[in-house]
């Protein structure tokens, strides 16, 4: 028997998986950055509407003109709505698509850091061109008009292939 010398490779390691993290965290950031941006702007716009609105209801001289005033804001204030909702909306779809991408690449990477050592198995099984008893490039064979029958510890047959496969 030749020595083989193992080389300790972890599927997992630290520093490979922190730009993943980073990545999750950094797209949440992003869209929590333009949502909070769009929270100011709105905010802003408010404060100066209500400024004007607050000028325009002092300068009348009924309580009914500030009421007429009033109603007449009601329509551009859903408008308004349902463009902030749009917004937050655009906001969190493409958020989430950046998201998406960033966890598939993860998963891309996770499969090839899985599949990396059974590939050097494979190359190394192929290279030496035999097989190990757990690691087998073909399908095993049953020599032909040979029954195939599975015992138990004692040596009993438990099943075969010439039966009806039920356990006696």
């Amino acid at each position: 028997m030749h020595p083989t010398t193992l080389e300790y490779s972890p599927l997992f390691r630290r520093d490979a998986d922190f730009p993943t993290v980073f990545d999750w965290v950094g797209c949440a950031a992003t869209g929590l950055e333009r949502i909070v941006e769009l929270n100011v702007q709105t905010v802003k716009t408010s404060l100066r509407e209500q400024e004007v609105l607050a000028g325009a209801a002092l300068s009348f001289q009924s309580f009914s003109e500030v009421i007429d005033l009033q109603s007449q804001q009601l329509p551009a204030a859903v408008k308004k709505t349902f463009a902030y909702w749009r917004h937050v909306e655009e906001i969190a779809v493409e958020t989430g698509g950046e998201l998406a991408s960033v966890m598939q690449a993860s998963f891309q990477r996770f499969v090839a850091t899985l599949r990396a050592p059974v590939d050097i198995a494979m190359s190394t099984a192929r290279a030496q061109g035999d097989t190990s008893s757990l690691l087998t490039m073909d399908p095993p064979r049953a020599a032909a008009g040979t029954a195939a029958a599975i015992l138990d510890s004692s040596g009993k047959i438990i099943s075969d292939n010439e039966s009806d496969g039920g356990v006696d």
